[in-house]
């Protein structure tokens, strides 16, 4: 296990992430912080690709949320009363 510093670790990232993703322990050291552990995570494929309509015909909307709200609602909503 090797400790750096942080202006080290600032200079020589790449290189130490490649040290942790073989394995080695690589720890960076703050005096007044504290220590932080690199640590190498698998690519999981988190990343989902976006593609428009996805969700199509999964859920429907009620006509009613684009109506206009009546003067109860919208006093509710302003705070003026209570619901």
């Amino acid at each position: 296990m090797q400790d750096v510093s942080v202006s080290y670790a600032k200079e020589h990232l790449e290189e130490l992430v490649l040290r942790a993703a073989r394995g080695e322990d690589v720890r960076i050291v703050v005096p007044d912080i504290g220590t932080a552990k690199l640590h190498v995570l698998p690519n999981v494929g988190s990343v989902v690709e976006r593609k428009p309509g996805r969700w199509a015909g999964r859920f429907t909307v009620p006509a009613r949320l684009f109506e206009p709200l009546n003067d109860d609602e919208l006093g509710w909503l302003s705070g003026e009363q209570s619901p």
